[in-house]
């Protein structure tokens, strides 16, 4: 069998949210995939090149597959919202490795914020489809971002019971006396 430079990708990808950015190693991925480290090396410059294209591969993955999938085939901004959330702890493991790695290294911190900034802009025109105003949008986007993220980060007994459409009602409550409109329940 062959190894491509995907084949180095995915198992990289499959290392980092396994065990985080440090696990990547050149003996840790030849290992997995059963080669030698020649092959490593036919194909990038260096471990360097490989993380570059983790982080590519993380931020394109994450932004456009989390959006194609949230509004490609939904008008609905509460179900494009839900649908978020739920791939959001469906990738949780790799997010989580990204967010140690980017709290050390520059790059990956430009690949998380570059991926969040396109996330929160999409969680707030949702919002704003729901009847909040742009602060109040940009404000309950950036909770919700922060909400998810320390899901994982901060587990719970109760992430088995999956309190994930209760913690969106809260975080779509309209607050009392503020004139906007409840966001629209889903039947």
């Amino acid at each position: 069998m062959r190894i491509g430079r995907q084949d180095w990708i995915e198992a990289g990808y499959q290392e980092l949210a396994r065990a985080g950015e440090r696990a990547v190693t050149i003996n840790a991925l030849a290992a997995r995939l059963k080669v030698t480290k020649g092959s490593f090396y036919w194909h990038f410059k260096d471990r360097a090149d490989l993380m570059r294209a983790l982080l590519d591969r993380w931020a394109h993955e994450r932004t456009d597959e989390m959006l194609t999938l949230a509004l490609g085939t939904t008008s609905d901004p509460h179900e494009r919202l839900r649908r978020i959330a739920a791939l959001g702890r469906e990738i949780a493991p790799v997010d989580r490795a990204m967010r140690l790695w980017a709290q050390h290294d520059p790059a990956a911190a430009e690949a998380v914020k570059h991926a969040d900034q396109a996330l929160l802009k999409h969680i707030t025109t949702s919002l704003t489809d729901l009847g909040f105003d742009t602060s109040e949008a940009e404000l309950r986007a950036l909770l919700m971002l922060r909400t998810w993220v320390g899901g994982y980060l901060v587990p719970s007994a109760l992430d088995d019971l999956g309190p994930l459409d209760r913690t969106l009602d809260i975080l779509l409550s309209a607050h009392k006396g503020d004139g906007r409109p409840p966001p629209r329940r889903r039947t």
